[in-house]
C-alpha cells in the first residue's frame, strides 16, 4: 500500500504550538513568515513569492493571521489549514498595515509584553521595512533561532526535508 505524504491539520496545530512555546523562551510575541520552508513546515501552505505580499503572522498567543492579496483569496482559502483569520488587501491598500493591525490585535507590543517580533530570514527586506515603518516601536529580530528551537529546518528548500510535506 503506498504511503501518503499528507499531514493532518492537527499536526500543523502541534507544530505551531511548539513554535509558540519556543517564542516564550526567546521572548518573542510573534513571528512573521513569508512563503518558504518555515511557512510550509508550520502551516502546510506552499506559495510562490511575487511582488505582492503573502504572509502569515504566528503570534505567541492565538491563531495564525494570514495576509494576502484579494485576488488570491479563493485559491489561498483552499490551502490554508490552520487559522481562519484571513486579512485581504487590495491593490490600493497596504499589506503591511494588515500585518501591523494583526500584531496589535494579538497584543504584540502591549505592556507587559516586550514587543519583540521575529522575522523569518526568507522574508524580503521590503516586507520587513514596510512593517517596521508602520510599527517602529517594536523590536525586530531574526527568527532563525526560535524556528530552529521549534524544529523547523529553514535550510531545506520547500518540498524537501522538514520544509516539505512532512
Amino acid at each position: 500500500m503506498p504511503q501518503t505524504a499528507e499531514v493532518s491539520a492537527a499536526t500543523y496545530q502541534e507544530r505551531i504550538a511548539k513554535l509558540q512555546e519556543a517564542m516564550k523562551e526567546f521572548g518573542l510575541q510573534a513571528v512573521v513568515l513569508e512563503p518558504g520552508p518555515a511557512m510550509q513546515y508550520l502551516t502546510g501552505v506552499r506559495w510562490g513569492k511575487s511582488e505582492r505580499t503573502f504572509a502569515v503572522v504566528l503570534p505567541a498567543k492565538g491563531g495564525p493571521i494570514w495576509v494576502l492579496p484579494g485576488f488570491e483569496e479563493m485559491r489561498a482559502r483552499e490551502l490554508i489549514r490552520p487559522g481562519d483569520d484571513i486579512r485581504i488587501w487590495q491593490e490600493d491598500e497596504s499589506p503591511y498595515q494588515r500585518i501591523v493591525q494583526g500584531l496589535k490585535d494579538r497584543g504584540v507590543g502591549v505592556p507587559p509584553g516586550p514587543g519583540r517580533v521575529g522575522i523569518d530570514e526568507s522574508a524580503r527586506f521590503f516586507v520587513f521595512d514596510g512593517i517596521r515603518k508602520l510599527a517602529p516601536k517594536l523590536d525586530y529580530v531574526g527568527a532563525q533561532q526560535v524556528l530552529k528551537a521549534a524544529g523547523v529546518d529553514t535550510t531545506q528548500p520547500p518540498g524537501r526535508g522538514r520544509g516539505g510535506r512532512n
